[in-house]
């Protein structure tokens, strides 16, 4: 009964009268997309701004069904006749399923209307006008795309059966999950017949969530903010169903419902992540996550408990259904986006996959800005006619991969990825405890002399030990380095990793002048030198390359450490924060685990060093010490022969952490993001090793002292794949152009 005053005196603070609403919409909604249609001189369309869905129960998956709701824009001539079973039919449509309202999401793909294309924009479950409680990528998400895709559009009189998707994030594993529903024959899908997903990921809990096991604080609660405040607005149903601004009793009635029902969902959302059962890798993540519909399953099949569809998982991507993917080197998603070429597409043929990673965040890749096709849609609208309209017009067969090759900062088309064993080999460069090479033109050479250490191709005695001239045989042990971890010093805010996990929002105007200006302004941000941030962590940089070094695919860093957690003072102020916690009914959270574990949170960082100092972050990876592949019959002891380094499924270590004891060598291997870049003769290659990516991750509170253990028995080393030779690629000068004229 509180709730349900609360939110009428919510309804009539904020929401006095609904007809108020429904000129605010209106506003927002038909006469903004009618505005947009405009300036893309698009016209005789027809919008119809609330059309319903309904969902039936699915009985054998224990899902009940809803009514959701979606904005059609369709042109009103005539199409091209098409017969569907021997009987004219509409047009192919577009599906863009979001719960960030259709009303702004559908303004993103006007321009193909332009190409003879319905626009269809779905409010998913629980968002927007759509009845129900918001699930964020769970399995009833997965079963209502298919029913719309394989049921309702094909019988509308405007469609022609043919569907196509297109978006970005949300929208993009949307459309994944969407695949692994979807009806077919014989592996050909009836009706969806083509995808364009723009930076999916594709394991919710590595890809997003926990980084190597450690919690994201940066990119969640912002993200989940946003979908609530979204969720929070007014449904557009308040406009009227069947007529615009004159709507019936009934939809007042249900649009308020459906409101109230959203906000009331909203403390759900926020427990998620504070949820204690879900701190380690479960069945809530994997039954959100793409990856269940990869050909590959991991050994013995998904198991997913009873609450979960009987058949959840069993289901793949169909081979025969075309997917065009976009993705970003910063990007929030790369490992996903890339995971999900490499596995999920893995049994399609080159005719029938296309990907483009670019130098972006999440926010500016989302656009596909700098690329003219992608701001546009003629490259997707390409793509449909070709896939979708059976159009002869086949592109980027021969080179279905473009990348953009940091360092060279260029453009390449390339035959895979990852690029082929002939053309690569697997290189270690080994972290060394003698000091780093002196440069008088950087700064960081001074100020951080105390811990950085060398890093060679191969290692010498002097590597390891101290020699003395006067006895030429003898030796003493050099010191091992040490990482000093104080959570009052956080290392993190000042580089590209607190910006890449905001979604690249401060690097807009850096990136905005690239793509607008063709002007490079990056070295002046502080994001994109690291010395600052660096000071006071342990780094460890090559001399100057003599002939340009380029890698690609992802890299991994191995070590052996000990850690030391002593510090009576600082025990006693993480026991006060407990204490403050449980006065703030937080015990029942996650928040107190993540406070007083026992941990080492390593944070790796690869650098491109530049001729007078400045150290350009390629990519990162992140190891929780208490996630390391150990052995599940010894966990003092390291995987040997389970671990393989960056096998998607592997996984135990993150369902069952096995916290670290206090001065036992470890060994631990962190698993490095994919990138491509050229370190160009006269750079340094730099790795620093830190233990706090703030605000980035959830901080270790408790202080430690870490001890790398480097000798002949425990060699570390950075593990990557250099790219021995060009091959038969392509370099690129202009992307656009290139997509759009290719022939092959």
């Amino acid at each position: 009964m509180k709730k349900r005053l609360f939110f009428v005196g919510f309804v009539f603070l904020g929401l006095v009268p609904a007809v108020l609403s429904a000129q605010i919409l209106d506003n927002q909604a038909e006469t903004t997309i009618r505005a947009k249609l405009d300036n893309l001189g698009i016209s005789d369309v027809a919008i119809d701004l609330n059309v319903r869905v309904t969902i039936p129960d699915n009985v054998s998956a224990g899902i009940e069904g809803v009514d959701l709701f979606a904005t059609v824009i369709r042109p009103k001539a005539a199409p091209d006749p098409v017969y569907i079973e021997g009987k004219p039919s509409g047009r192919p449509t577009i599906v863009i399923a979001t719960p960030y309202r259709r009303e702004f999401m559908a303004l993103l793909y006007l321009n193909l209307l332009n190409y003879d294309y319905n626009i269809m924009a779905l409010d998913i479950r629980g968002s927007g006008s759509s009845d129900g409680a918001w699930v964020s990528f769970a399995p009833p998400e997965h079963f209502d795309l298919g029913y719309v895709i394989d049921h309702f559009i094909p019988e509308q009189a405007w469609s022609d059966g043919r569907v196509g998707m297109i978006g970005p994030s949300y929208m993009a594993i949307s459309q994944i999950l969407a695949a692994g529903q979807i009806q077919s024959d014989n592996g050909v899908p009836r009706h969806l017949k083509a995808l364009f997903p723009i930076l999916p990921m594709s394991d919710v809990y590595r890809d997003i969530v926990m980084h190597g096991g450690n919690l994201d604080l940066e990119f969640i609660p912002m993200w989940l903010g946003l979908v609530d405040i979204l969720g929070a607005l007014p449904p557009l149903l308040y406009l009227g169903e069947d007529s615009l601004l004159d709507p019936s009793l009934e939809n007042l009635k249900e649009a308020t419902d459906i409101w109230e029902d959203h906000i009331n969902n909203i403390p759900v959302t926020v427990g998620w992540i504070l949820d204690p059962d879900n701190v380690d890798k479960n069945d809530f993540y994997d039954s959100k996550s793409t990856m269940i519909y990869w050909p590959d399953k991991p050994q013995g099949g998904w198991q997913f408990g009873p609450e979960y569809p009987d058949n959840l998982g069993e289901t793949v991507i169909p081979e025969n259904l075309p997917m065009f993917i976009i993705g970003g080197w910063f990007d929030i998603f790369t490992r996903g986006t890339l995971n999900t070429w490499e596995y999920g597409l893995k049994n399609h043929s080159h005719s029938d996959k296309s990907m483009i990673v670019g130098p972006w965040y999440h926010l500016d890749g989302s656009m596909g800005l700098g690329m003219k096709g992608l701001l546009n849609c003629d490259i997707a609208a390409r793509w449909f006619d070709w896939k979708i309209k059976g159009l002869n017009d086949p592109f980027m067969v021969k080179y279905p991969v473009l990348l953009y090759v940091l360092g060279e900062e260029k453009w390449r088309a390339e035959k895979s990825w990852p690029l082929s064993a002939e053309r690569t080999e697997t290189t270690n460069l080994y972290l060394s405890k003698k000091k780093a090479s002196y440069s008088l033109l950087d700064w960081f050479s001074t100020r951080n002399y105390a811990n950085n250490y060398a890093m060679v191709e191969t290692t010498q005695k002097e590597d390891y030990y101290n020699s003395y001239w006067f006895f030429k045989t003898f030796y003493t042990a050099k010191d091992n380095p040490t990482l000093d971890h104080d959570p009052t010093d956080l290392h993190g805010l000042t580089s590209r990793s607190s910006t890449r996990w905001i979604m690249g929002l401060t690097a807009l105007v850096s990136q905005l002048s690239k793509a607008m200006f063709n002007m490079n302004i990056d070295a002046a941000m502080p994001w994109e030198d690291e010395r600052s941030d660096e000071v006071g962590v342990l780094t460890f940089t090559t001399d100057e390359l003599k002939a340009d070094l380029e890698i690609s695919g992802p890299l991994k860093l191995t070590f052996w450490a000990k850690t030391e957690f002593d510090d009576p003072l600082a025990q006693s102020k993480v026991d006060d924060l407990l204490e403050t916690l449980g006065n703030l009914n937080m015990n029942d959270t996650s928040i107190p685990h993540f406070v007083n574990k026992r941990d080492v949170q390593w944070v790796v960082e690869v650098n491109d060093v530049f001729p007078g100092g400045r150290a350009r972050n390629i990519t990162s990876g992140w190891l929780s010490a208490e996630n390391r592949p150990y052995n599940p019959l010894n966990p003092r002891e390291f995987d040997e022969t389970g671990y393989v380094a960056f096998d998607p499924f592997y996984d135990h270590a993150y369902k069952k952490p096995s916290p670290i004891e206090e001065n036992r060598v470890y060994k631990y291997v962190v698993e490095v993001w994919p990138t491509a870049n050229v370190f160009k003769k006269g750079h340094k290659i730099r790795v620093s090793l830190s233990a706090s990516d703030f605000p980035h991750l959830f901080p270790v509170f408790r202080p430690s002292m870490n001890t790398l253990v480097i000798d002949d028995n425990h060699k570390a080393a950075l593990t990557f794949t250099k790219v021995k030779n060009a091959g038969d690629a392509v370099w690129v000068s202009d992307p656009t152009d290139y997509v759009l004229s290719n022939l092959n």
